[in-house]
C-alpha cells in the first residue's frame, strides 16, 4: 500500500513539474519576443490602469496613419490633375500663337491651323481623362466616367458627337458678316447653357459625360478638421472656352469665309475663346498646386505627430533590453533545473524501492 502512494505521489509530482515546464517555456518566449522587438508582450497585462492610455494611442495612431496614407493617395491625385491641366495649356497656347500669325504672309495656312486645332482637341480630350485606381479624376464625382466624349464619336444620350454638334451649330457654309456672328453666338450657347431649341447640342449632354456643373465637387478629408475639393473638372468654363476657340478653328477653314471682315471676326473670337480658356487653366493649375501645397503641409504635420505617437507608445509598451536579457537568462536557468528534475522523476521506478 505504501508503494502504491509512493508511485501516486511520483506522478503527481512529475505532472506538476511539466506544468512549470510549459509555464517556463511560454515567460521565456514572451521574454525573448520583448528582446527582439522592443515592446512587451503582453502591454495590456502589464500596464493594468495605464492599458486604457494605451489603447487610446493606438486609435490615434490607426487614424493618424490612415490619414497618411489616404492623403499620399489625394497628392498623387492633386498632382496629375495639375499635370494635365499644363499639358492642356501647353498645347492651346500653340494653336494660339499660330493662330495670331494665321493671316499673315509668314503664318501657317488656315488649313494647317484647322489640323493643328483639331490635334489640340484629341489631347484635351485625352488629357482629361486622368485617372487612378478610384476612377477618372476630372469628372466630379462620376469617377467611374470619362469626362470628355470622343470628339467624332457619337454620345448615345443624344445623338450627336461632338464634332456633328459643332457642324450643326455652324449650319454650314459662312459667307456674310450674319452668318458668322448667328454660328459665333450658336456656339457660346451650345458651350455654355444650351440650345434651348436643341438641347442635345448643349455641352453638358453631348461634350462631357461627368458630373453636371451643378453638384458638388469631389471633397476629401484630409483630417480630423479639414477637407479639400477637387475642383478641376473637364466642365469647367475654363475648358469650354478653350474647346470652343479650338472646335472654331477645326471646324471651319478661316479662308472658306469669303467676307474677308467676317473672317477675321471669327478668327477674332476664336483667339479670344482660346486665350479665355487659357486664363482660366492657369487659374485652375495655380488653385490645384495651392491645395496640393496646403496637403503637404497636412501631411508633414501627421508625419511629425506620428512620431510623436509613437514615442509615447513606446513609453508605456516598451520593454527594457536590460531588464528583458536578465530575466531571459533566469528563466532558462529556471527551465534547465526544470528539465533536469522532470528528467529524474520520468526515471524513476517501483523497483527503485525494492
Amino acid at each position: 500500500m505504501t508503494e502504491i502512494s509512493r508511485t501516486v505521489a511520483t506522478a503527481l509530482q512529475s505532472l506538476r513539474q511539466r506544468e512549470t515546464t510549459s509555464r517556463l517555456s511560454a515567460e521565456l518566449a514572451d521574454v525573448s519576443q520583448e528582446l527582439s522587438t522592443g515592446l512587451k508582450a503582453n502591454p495590456y497585462d502589464d500596464l493594468g490602469y495605464k492599458s486604457s492610455d494605451a489603447i487610446a494611442i493606438r486609435m490615434q495612431v490607426t487614424r493618424n496613419d490612415g490619414f497618411l496614407t489616404s492623403n499620399k493617395l489625394l497628392d498623387s491625385r492633386f498632382l496629375a490633375v495639375e499635370t494635365s491641366l499644363g499639358a492642356m495649356r501647353d498645347v492651346g497656347q500653340a494653336v494660339l500663337e499660330q493662330a495670331m500669325t494665321a493671316q499673315s504672309a509668314s503664318g501657317p495656312s488656315t488649313a494647317y491651323l484647322s489640323q493643328a486645332a483639331r490635334s489640340a482637341l484629341d489631347t484635351i480630350i485625352q488629357r482629361a481623362a486622368v485617372s487612378d485606381s478610384s476612377g477618372y479624376l476630372m469628372a466630379g464625382t462620376r469617377l467611374e466616367t470619362n469626362p470628355l466624349q470622343a470628339w467624332d464619336e457619337v454620345n448615345p444620350a443624344t445623338g450627336f458627337s461632338p464634332a456633328g454638334a459643332v457642324t450643326d451649330v455652324i449650319g454650314g457654309p459662312m459667307n456674310s458678316m450674319a452668318d458668322v456672328q448667328a454660328a459665333i453666338d450658336g456656339l457660346k450657347a451650345a458651350f455654355s447653357d444650351g440650345d434651348p431649341a436643341n438641347p442635345n447640342r448643349n455641352f453638358e449632354a453631348t461634350f462631357y459625360n461627368g458630373a453636371p456643373s451643378s453638384s458638388p465637387p469631389l471633397t476629401s478629408r484630409t483630417s480630423e478638421t479639414q477637407t479639400l475639393s477637387q475642383n478641376a473638372q473637364a466642365n469647367d468654363p475654363a475648358m469650354r472656352d478653350l474647346m470652343r476657340g479650338l472646335a472654331m478653328l477645326s471646324a471651319v477653314d478661316a479662308n472658306d469665309i469669303t467676307d474677308l471682315e467676317a473672317r477675321e471676326v471669327w478668327l477674332d473670337e476664336a483667339r479670344s475663346a482660346i486665350s479665355s480658356g487659357l486664363e482660366g487653366l492657369i487659374d485652375l493649375e495655380t488653385v490645384t498646386g495651392l491645395k496640393r501645397g496646403q496637403l503637404q503641409d497636412t501631411m508633414a504635420a501627421q508625419e511629425s505627430r506620428a512620431l510623436f505617437l509613437d514615442q509615447e507608445s513606446l513609453k508605456l509598451e516598451g520593454a527594457d533590453p536590460y531588464d528583458a536579457a536578465t530575466r531571459l537568462t533566469q528563466l532558462q536557468n529556471q527551465l534547465d533545473s526544470s528539465y533536469a528534475v522532470t528528467a529524474r522523476l520520468s526515471r524513476l521506478s517501483f523497483l527503485n524501492y525494492l
